[in-house]
């Protein structure tokens, strides 16, 4: 049996990450994805993001799933992002997958 490293790959994003950036924000994702087996995406801190974005690493996420690849992020959830998240109502429901993919395991308060 032949074991196989799997590989990484960080994807920068910009400091835009809303529904003007959501067709060029996917083809870096989808870039990260087809270059390695998992993913770091790292989501500027001072990131201007709506609905979009968040509609999107959902959907990169599920896309990696089914391709036997994993998406995660740089760093947790914050600022502009986290209010999204709150205001998107994703913080209501979210399972244990969900916790550790936007905050790192970190528990909500």
């Amino acid at each position: 049996m032949t074991l196989q490293a799997r590989t990484s790959e960080t994807v920068v994003l910009p400091a835009s990450l809303t529904i003007r950036t959501v067709q060029s924000t996917k083809d870096v994702l989808l870039a990260g994805l087809a270059a390695g087996d998992s993913v770091v995406v790292h989501v500027p801190d001072d990131a201007d993001c709506d609905l979009s974005f968040v509609q999107l690493l959902e959907s990169t996420r599920m896309f990696a799933q089914t391709h036997d690849k994993v998406v995660t992020l740089f760093s947790p959830a914050t600022t502009g992002l986290l209010s999204i998240l709150e205001r998107g109502g994703f913080l209501t429901a979210m399972d244990p997958s969900d916790r550790f993919f936007w905050f790192h395991e970190r528990q909500m308060q």
